[in-house]
């Protein structure tokens, strides 16, 4: 599955695109219709949601190409600004609100992302 996004790239960038608006669809929900009802599920999504987004980030970027460091930190900005985005906007959405929370659970899982992405490239290559 890896060398199939490495190999088409815009896969890889359809599939981060998709993500990117699912994280928006969800964000624009009233509060208690999304996941934010229910605790530990949302950082589950939180976390799960922004693994997606900078995975698949990180492979648009890297391609079939050897790892570079600039992928590292250019994957992390991009989903950590993403991920603080999403908070802003949700101060915008009823009964919803920013959290320093959920910000920290979508850095972990682009952090994980990366870890993945770089433990897979290892193996792979």
């Amino acid at each position: 599955m890896i060398s199939l996004l490495e190999k088409n790239r815009w896969l890889a960038i359809v599939f981060t695109s998709l993500i990117a608006i699912e994280i928006f669809y969800f964000s624009t929900l009233q509060g208690g219709t999304g996941t934010g009802g229910c605790g530990w599920l949302a950082k589950v999504y939180h976390f799960i949601a922004f693994f997606l987004f900078a995975f698949f980030l990180f492979i648009s970027l890297k391609r079939n190409r050897k790892i570079k460091f600039s992928y590292v930190i250019i994957t992390l900005i991009i989903s950590i600004l993403y991920a603080i985005s999403d908070e802003i906007h949700q101060i915008f959405v009823p009964l919803r609100d920013a959290s320093i929370r959920d910000a920290l659970t979508d850095t972990l899982g682009i952090c994980f992302a990366i870890i993945t992405g770089l433990i897979i490239n290892k193996k792979h290559h």
